[in-house]
């Protein structure tokens, strides 16, 4: 199989790269130009490795930098985005260079389009408080509520769904919770509003939806191999997921101090209130950290399924939360930051 992956240097795209060579498919790898390929290249060297890696550097918003690598596809993993910025920025690449993107797949008639999408472009209030957040929950009504991340995703997926509806798009869309794993934290926006080494910690016994890394890898991979899948989404979440508190508590004993400031979830919409009326009071001088929207899109209690995905894409995350946890805590405290 020859697959085409964008964001194959990333966080979540290297693990993806790694099981389609470990399979014996053929990888062709999109990198902006300054991307690092050291460790791609590396891991493609490996004893035992049967795939075969190609790196080009193009750009998703310019096909003619991609469409001979992109010929000849049977299935094309779109990882990459952007995660910071202003809704401009990312908008430019989220939105319109997905756009681009599938429009240069559709050309090179390729059999498979796998959207990496998030668990945040869902409805704030599609689910009650204690209720199930899964597939059937639709996305949010009013991304422009949302910060800028989130409100780039569900515009992204509606690219993507229209192309679907109305094109023909053979595609399927993975939605991850937080990806975790060696060298990047598990103290996210999940548990509250981190400064330095203080965390405003928002409530504390909802559980999170976190996933590791490489159990996430293996749910892309298998979206782009498992037959019969095209239009539908799954829902990648992790067994048994921690709660706020777990975390917290975990960070401090096994990573490093953090101080905590704690929130109690009664309290949340009155502070994200506060924060609102300040942005009013201001006339927009001091940005709206904090809204009861967003709050409520962040920190609601409510339970996450991943049955589906076990079900439709026979995905198992072999990798237990108390093995990844410590996998990330040991490379945390690494002088390096990563292992």
């Amino acid at each position: 199989m020859k697959a085409f992956l964008t964001g194959g240097a990333g966080f979540l795209g290297r693990q993806v790269v790694q099981r389609l060579l470990a399979d014996g498919h053929h990888v062709v790898c999109m990198l902006r130009a300054r991307s690092n390929a050291d460790n791609l290249r590396a891991d493609a060297a490996k004893p035992g490795v049967r795939g075969t890696l190609e790196i080009i550097r193009g750009h998703i918003g310019r096909p003619d930098t991609y469409k001979d690598a992109l010929a000849g596809s049977d299935v094309v993993y779109h990882i990459a985005a952007e995660m910071k910025g202003a809704t401009a920025v990312l908008f430019l690449t989220n939105v319109v260079g997905t756009r681009a993107l599938i429009a240069a797949s559709q050309q090179a008639k390729v059999k498979r389009f796998v959207l990496v999408s998030s668990l945040g472009v869902y409805s704030a209030t599609g689910v009650p408080s204690g209720g199930t957040l899964d597939e059937n929950v639709p996305l949010d009504p009013k991304p422009h509520l949302r910060d800028p991340y989130s409100y780039s995703k569900i515009a992204e997926e509606k690219v993507a769904w229209d192309a679907h509806k109305t094109q023909g798009l053979p595609l399927v869309v993975i939605r991850p919770g937080v990806i975790y794993g060696p060298g990047r934290d598990w103290i996210t926006g999940r548990t509250g509003l981190r400064m330095a080494n203080v965390l405003l910690k928002m409530g504390g016994h909802q559980v999170v939806p976190y996933t590791y890394v490489d159990n996430c890898a293996d749910a892309v991979y298998l979206a782009g191999i498992t037959k019969g899948i095209e239009g539908q989404v799954f829902n990648i979440v992790d067994d048994q997921p921690p709660t706020v508190n777990a975390l917290v508590r975990r960070h401090k004993r096994e990573v490093g101090p953090l101080q905590v400031i704690p929130i109690p979830r009664w309290a949340i919409g009155t502070v994200s209130g506060l924060f609102e009326w300040y942005n009013r009071y201001s006339r927009g001088q001091m940005p709206a950290v904090l809204t009861r929207y967003k709050s409520q899109a962040m920190w609601k209690r409510q339970q996450f399924s991943n049955v589906k995905a076990k079900r439709d894409l026979g995905w198992t995350p072999a990798i237990s939360f108390e093995a990844g946890l410590s996998r990330t805590a040991d490379s945390l405290r690494a002088p390096t930051g990563t292992r």
